[in-house]
């Protein structure tokens, strides 16, 4: 991660040395993760890279005051970081009745619209996704026609109003997919709105059944399937590259979320990530792993006693793959988890992987700052009546805590305590007179 960090940091003095100035702009900042967030401070924390101008966005109410944006933003004011926060809301009236003017080619009779765009203005308070989908949804069921003898739109005010006062702002694009895309269209949204921002239509082919076993992603046909097709048109779906599709806006993913009865969503992703597990060839789950897990854990309960022991080490492998790409917060929802599905049995039944969960555990509690949880966690494993060779990690995490807080005299104590307990000599504390320091010094 500091190799890394350094090699950015590099890049970026070389570039801002041979131009005037620099803006990085990041997008989506509530879905970043602790290692990505530490980067980007790291480089306002530099000195030496001149002109840049750091510009982050993110859904406020997605922030909470525990998440790490928040807390990195913390830390950034405690060092000195200057930083200037912008609240962008939705549109006001004035600029509702502009861009529907702009949108309909009626810039010039703004007036005509007035009573249109006070319409959408009350049911979309002004968010600019649910305005553009809105008039959409208006030309689809012909509310919104364009006249080609007049060369203008035309529309029934009073048609509109009775259209509109039935609809919730919430619910207007689940109504759009559900009346204009195709039952097996909305199946695949279901599945991939639960995959991500990002899939591979592969994957959701397999969960609908469409294919046996993915064995290479490159290697399937589903990336022909007929609903792709329907969704690209419609302008729902976009294509980042042969294999991989994304949603063309993030409410489109959340609206397909929706598609699902809330009281059947967490069973549905839980069933989802069973059944991808089990289907995913082993030499491609590892390129899934994040996403079939994280659907699996959904409904912890509901995992049968039987697949437990596999699914806890599916949740050991990617909590240890979380860890080694820097994303701790994440290692440390896959570990809990894997600790949760072995229960205290796990001690007993599979003693050498609950160790592991709660050591690795304990490490990515304090690379989050989450030092409660790794004490708990540290201190669970030496209570037990196990080999201190078992223990060794979970001294080493707590030996690196102390160095971090430069807390000294326990460290020296637990190093001779694990020679003690290693059966090697220790050597005794005696009391030193005072001539003889003097001497020495």
């Amino acid at each position: 991660r500091l190799r890394l960090q350094y090699a950015v940091r590099r890049l970026l003095k070389v570039v801002c040395s041979n131009i005037k100035g620099l803006v990085l702009f990041l997008d989506d900042l509530q879905w970043s993760d602790t290692a990505s967030l530490e980067m980007i401070t790291r480089i306002t924390l530099d000195r030496e890279i001149p002109s840049i101008l750091v510009v982050g966005a993110y859904r406020q109410d997605e922030v909470s005051d525990s998440h790490p944006l928040t807390l990195q933003l913390r830390e950034g004011a405690q060092l000195g970081i200057s930083t200037t926060t912008i609240d962008i809301g939705n549109l006001d009236p004035i600029h509702v009745k502009s861009l529907v003017a702009d949108v309909l080619s009626m810039e010039d009779h703004e007036d005509a619209v007035s009573t249109l765009a006070a319409t959408v203005q009350k049911k979309t308070d002004g968010n600019v996704f649910y305005v553009l989908l809105f008039l959409r949804s208006l030309a689809e069921e012909e509310l919104l026609q364009y006249n080609f003898g007049t060369m203008r739109w035309h529309w029934d005010d009073e048609a509109v109003k009775a259209k509109l006062v039935t609809q919730n702002v919430a619910t207007v694009l689940v109504d759009l997919l559900r009346s204009s895309v195709s039952e097996s269209s909305q199946n695949a949204l279901k599945v991939a709105a639960c995959l991500g921002t990002s899939f591979s239509p592969s994957v959701v082919a397999l969960a609908l059944g469409e294919q046996d076993d993915v064995s290479s992603l490159s290697d399937t046909g589903s990336l022909d399937s007929s609903y792709v097709d329907e969704l690209e048109e419609a302008g729902l779906l976009e294509r980042e590259s042969d294999e991989v599709l994304r949603f063309a806006h993030d409410q489109i993913q959340l609206s397909s979320l929706d598609l699902i009865p809330e009281n059947h969503r967490i069973s549905f992703k839980s069933k989802l990530g069973g059944i991808l597990m089990k289907k995913i060839h082993p030499d491609c789950l590892d390129d899934h792993l994040f996403e079939v897990v994280s659907l699996r854990n959904a409904s912890i309960d509901s995992v049968p006693d039987n697949e437990r022991v596999s699914m806890t080490k599916m949740n050991l492998r990617a909590g240890i793959k979380a860890a080694e790409n820097g994303s701790f917060d994440m290692a440390e929802v896959y570990f809990k988890a894997g600790r949760e599905l072995l229960g205290d049995a796990g001690w007993k039944d599979e003693p050498d992987m609950t160790i592991q969960l709660y050591s690795e555990g304990a490490n990515a509690s304090l690379f989050c700052g989450s030092l409660d949880t790794m004490g708990r966690l540290i201190d669970e494993v030496l209570a037990k009546d196990i080999p201190i060779e078992a223990k060794l990690r979970c001294y080493e995490i707590k030996i690196r805590a102390l160095t971090a807080a430069s807390d000294w005299a326990p460290i020296i104590d637990i190093g001779m305590d694990v020679r003690r307990q290693l059966g090697q000599s220790v050597m005794r504390n005696k009391p030193v007179p005072l001539w003889k320091i003097m001497k020495e010094y």
